[in-house]
């Protein structure tokens, strides 16, 4: 049977509407380092948490989570002294790999990945936005934000950075270099925290530190879709927060030249049955 687009559109919008209040898409990784502890919830339940591994100095809170789980020791301590971050499978099992946290001046609570690099925001100063490699280490510089920015996330599909504020209720939209694409403020909330991009339909999720336990899914237009309550992270402080990221392939060279010798053959073979 065949539908017109307007009718499969409908029909997926009321889909979407139906399941608006069901949690994220994805898994979303959280940490609550104040409680020691890591949480992952999909949907409207809590499918998995664990206890982090290096819980002192108020435990880990920056994350990425890519084939594994990496976390950073917490920001209070400015960049000296910090605890160690760990890595954990995406089941929660720690691997014996330790973090330091990187050799720059700067409180980190949230991070992110592209599938190979880690993104931080730096919470004080003049809120610097880095680039790390997949460790936290050897960090660049990319560009600053001012300070009182909390949650960042990478986007893989124009390879760009959200950016959300704790001081505030603003969420900016910018492209590595720096350039702000875009912006909007939740209403009735501040204190952001946990903000991530769900792959699965690229809305953003982000909570809030005066309402722990419950999650906002916005569009990236910045319109309110739906919220979410887990009961038993209402007293956790998940400050940071992400969706899994997988590396974009790179065909090798010899691939390339395959695939264009195929086009090339496949465009000749179309010319001789058109004549």
């Amino acid at each position: 049977m065949k539908f017109s687009m307007n009718v499969l559109n409908s029909a997926c919008l009321l889909l979407f509407a139906a399941g608006a209040s069901a949690g994220p898409v994805s898994q979303y990784y959280l940490t609550a380092g104040d409680q020691g502890t890591n949480w992952v919830v999909q949907g409207s339940g809590v499918v998995n948490t664990w206890r982090q591994q290096h819980p002192t100095n108020q435990g880990e809170y920056a994350i990425a989570v890519t084939s594994t789980v990496k976390t950073l020791g917490n920001g209070n301590c400015n960049g000296t002294g910090c605890g160690l971050g760990s890595q954990y499978t995406l089941g929660g099992t720690y691997t014996g790999t330790d973090y330091p946290y990187p050799p720059v001046t700067g409180s980190f609570y949230d991070s992110a990945s592209d599938g190979v690099n880690n993104f931080l925001v730096d919470l004080r100063q003049v809120g610097t936005v880095w680039e790390t490699n997949g460790s936290y280490a050897n960090p660049v510089r990319l560009f600053d934000v001012g300070a009182g920015f909390l949650g960042i996330t990478f986007d893989q599909i124009d390879n760009t950075l959200w950016i959300s504020q704790f001081s505030g209720n603003a969420v900016r939209h910018y492209t590595l270099g720096g350039s702000l694409l875009g912006s909007f403020n939740v209403a009735g909330l501040s204190t952001l925290t946990s903000l991530a991009l769900d792959p699965a339909d690229r809305t953003l999720w982000m909570g809030s530190q005066g309402t722990e336990g419950t999650f906002y899914q916005y569009s990236r237009a910045g319109a309110l879709l739906s919220t979410q309550t887990y009961a038993a992270l209402q007293n956790q402080n998940t400050l940071g927060g992400e969706f899994r990221v997988t590396a974009a392939v790179v065909p090798e060279p010899a691939t390339l030249a395959l695939l264009g010798l195929g086009l090339a053959a496949l465009g000749v073979s179309r010319r001789r049955k058109l004549k």
